[in-house]
């Protein structure tokens, strides 16, 4: 069961604003940025409760909008730019649904300047702590060979790839999942990344988990760890046939 909950301003917020700036730090330089988001308002935080136990994300206008209201809007206005594996239609429908900027062009560059949430399993910042990074997308790419076509390399868009709503694909595949809301995977994403356990590749570089979809098929995670960070990113999500429908 999957319960909301109001985030408490100095035992949680303070802390996961500690936490994000921190982390925030480090990547940036790692990752060799002159600038880069190193906090979020409280009303950009949200507590949820899975399995009894309390899990935050946080992140910027930009991705809360997108996952709450604007992309079920834009899909309902906007069916034909989805399902069609180019990615670049998706944020034309985004961007014509909560204006971005005239040319759809410089809202792509919106979009992918820094637009990402923190998934928190603890208000503490220990090593043991594990956080998650869930961008839009970590790169948008031209297809080979396809003329005007574009990728999302990584991150949400690539994950809702395998996702519907009422039967329309939320992102560029034409897998026909439905779920009731984009938050849903949010929630999968937690319940994968901190609830199941999962196992690590032989590089050490991708940690992999199986969450049940139904009876003939898992969902399988595949988490990046960079670890000169610590941080987890979201690679992808798809469904795989289980084992025992293998062998049929």
């Amino acid at each position: 069961m999957i319960q909301k909950k109001q985030i408490d301003y100095g035992n949680e917020y303070k802390k996961l604003q500690e936490r994000a700036k921190l982390i925030s730090s480090i990547l940036g330089k790692h990752e060799n940025k002159n600038l880069v988001k190193v906090g979020f308002p409280i009303t950009n935080y949200r507590k949820v409760t899975i399995d009894n136990k309390d899990f935050y994300y946080a992140g910027t206008n930009i991705f809360l909008g997108i996952i709450e209201e604007v992309l079920l809007t834009a899909q309902q206005k906007f069916p034909e730019n989805f399902g069609n594996k180019n990615a670049y239609s998706i944020l034309s429908a985004l961007n014509k649904t909560r204006y971005l900027h005239n040319r759809t062009i410089d809202a792509i560059r919106i979009y992918k300047n820094e637009n990402f949430i923190w998934i928190y399993d603890n208000v503490e910042n220990g090593e043991e702590n594990r956080i998650l990074r869930l961008d839009l997308f970590r790169h948008f790419k031209p297809i080979p060979f396809e003329k005007r076509k574009w990728e999302f390399i990584g991150g949400l868009f690539h994950a809702l790839k395998h996702f519907s709503h009422n039967g329309i694909p939320l992102s560029t595949g034409k897998d026909i999942n439905d779920i009731e809301n984009v938050e849903q995977v949010i929630f999968l994403i937690i319940e994968a990344f901190y609830i199941n356990k999962g196992e690590f590749d032989d590089a050490k570089k991708n940690y992999i988990v199986l969450l049940n979809l139904n009876e003939k098929y898992d969902l399988k995670f595949i988490f990046y760890y960079e670890e000169n960070t610590n941080v987890y990113f979201v690679t992808t999500i798809h469904k795989i046939k289980k084992k025992s429908e293998e062998l049929k």
